[in-house]
């Protein structure tokens, strides 16, 4: 997990946004970043070579998921996100391994964020994680392999970072939208994100998310308690 000047310089531009908006300790009225959510997921994977061909469709499976956040100061939350999902199609990886259509895909987000209002409906949410995707089984940390097919090796842990602007649209609906980018150890991926939760209650709502990219997608429809 090396990073590049240019991920250096995007990590900072981002920590400088944090400074930036470090002058208030509150938040949008109404957004609540402690909530526990469950969730039906479907998850993309495309492996990309050299050449910039797509080589395999790893995964384009559903399954279930959780995530969970907690704020811990005031403008501070930490987050976890975790879900298994169903390949649905077989393919033979860059090492020639046959994975089969039943194999599971284990994601784990690990991370720390921050938001800060720009308007008394919306917020600035800035967020950082550690990131680790495993077929058939869940192997925490990295290893020597380098071959982002290899999962069970577990080459493809990394790291996302993202920025967006969340905020209460209307008394009962609350959105988002952003962008993200996510280094593993085989690629690079740029993505845009959203999401949109009709609440049936301060405490109750029904969640649906997005996550758009060249390499890793996503949507998924959850619900959520917030506290």
């Amino acid at each position: 997990m090396k990073l590049s000047l240019n991920k250096i310089s995007l990590i900072t531009a981002l920590g400088c946004g944090v400074a930036a908006f470090t002058t208030s300790i509150y938040g949008a009225e109404d957004l609540s970043y402690t909530y526990l959510e469950l969730d039906y997921i479907n998850l993309d994977i495309d492996e990309v070579g050299d050449s910039g061909s797509i080589l395999d469709d790893i995964d384009n499976g559903g399954g279930w998921g959780f995530r969970g956040s907690v704020e811990i100061a005031p403008n501070w939350f930490v987050f976890g996100n975790y879900s298994v999902t169903d390949a649905d199609v077989s393919f033979l990886d860059d090492q020639n391994l046959f994975f089969r259509s039943n194999s599971d895909i284990n994601r784990l987000d690990l991370g720390a964020g921050f938001h800060n209002p720009v308007n008394t409906n919306t917020d600035l949410v800035l967020r950082v994680a550690y990131t680790d995707i495993d077929s058939g089984g869940f192997n925490f940390g990295g290893s020597s392999s380098t071959s982002f097919g290899d999962l069970n090796e577990d080459s493809s842990d990394g790291y996302f970072i993202d920025a967006a602007l969340r905020s209460q649209l209307i008394e009962n609906v609350e959105g988002s939208f952003g962008v993200r980018y996510t280094d593993l150890q085989q690629f690079d991926n740029f993505s845009v994100i959203g999401n949109l939760m009709y609440e049936f209650s301060p405490t109750m709502g029904v969640n649906l998310g997005l996550e758009a990219g060249d390499n890793i997608s996503h949507i998924l429809i959850g619900l959520r308690l917030s506290f």
